[in-house]
């Protein structure tokens, strides 16, 4: 297909046609238009996140979740306008800790772009999962399911069946309940253990109160970490590919307030408090 369709997305508020396209590729557009993807079977794949986190598709359907899929590319209107409400359904139904794994997967883009995409359209970093075109495979991704219009929102069932192949339009987060509840999926807290501080392992973090960054230190390799903030909602996940005694996690762009770093450890889990200014 040709790249975005010329930025495809504007697709989804007319009809009309540029001048430079053959009739074949207006074909092709009104083929597509009413499912953006033609699958009926899940392709699995692996990808890897903003934060360096692996996922593997088939792997999340074996546990038992569904799954959604937000595709766009960074420079597109409609994804721009449509993020939040992803992000804001990502919180309402668990934060990938209940029954649905959120993901987005961008096409044709870096990380520093996707990085840059998830600051101004989405809030800011989360735990909600998001892949670039580049460095995190998403093109191939892309690719295998025969996306030409973006943004495009499907559902995958746990039997790898594609329940909902385009969800459109998105006109706020309460759209995604509609479709969600077609398939009696509930909305859901985000899980939480934050309950009080707990070091077991003489977790260290400084600076603290931070600006832009913050350093993790234990007596033994840390082997992941996950950041709540005050409400108890995960904002930042990792798996370290290389355990180890300290960790540099850069918090820039949260806001300002309390968060809670629990960090798993060759000998058990921690959590302690940090303030960001």
């Amino acid at each position: 297909m040709m790249k975005k369709m010329v930025d495809y997305c504007i697709s989804r508020k007319t009809k009309a046609m540029k001048k430079l396209y053959t009739i074949l590729a207006g074909l092709a557009l009104s083929l597509t238009i009413n499912a953006q993807t033609t699958l009926t079977n899940a392709v699995d794949f692996t990808v890897t996140d903003l934060n360096g986190n692996s996922h593997n598709l088939f792997q999340i359907l074996n546990s038992g979740k569904h799954v959604c899929i937000d595709f766009f590319f960074t420079t597109c209107g409609p994804c721009q306008a449509t993020a939040p409400y992803f992000e804001q359904t990502f919180t309402n139904y668990g934060c990938n800790t209940a029954d649905i794994f959120f993901m987005s997967i961008d096409y044709g883009n870096t990380n520093a772009q996707c990085v840059s995409y998830v600051n101004t359209y989405m809030g800011g970093p989360s735990a909600l999962p998001v892949i670039s075109g580049v460095e995190g495979t998403g093109d191939a991704v892309v690719s295998a399911y025969g996306i030409t219009a973006f943004p495009t929102y499907i559902l995958i069932a746990p039997n790898q069946s594609i329940i909902e192949t385009d969800m459109w339009p998105i006109s706020s987060a309460a759209t995604f309940d509609t479709y969600f509840s077609a398939h009696s999926l509930p909305q859901q807290s985000c899980a939480s253990s934050i309950t009080e501080t707990v070091d077991m392992n003489n977790t260290r973090l400084y600076p603290n109160p931070t600006t832009d960054a913050i350093t993790v230190t234990s007596d033994f390799n840390i082997i992941s970490y996950s950041i709540y903030d005050n409400s108890g909602r995960m904002v930042a996940t990792q798996k370290l590919d290389q355990p180890a005694l300290q960790h540099r996690i850069d918090v820039a762009e949260f806001a300002a307030g309390s968060y809670t770093i629990e960090t798993q450890t060759e000998s058990g889990g921690s959590r302690v408090k940090f303030n960001k200014q």
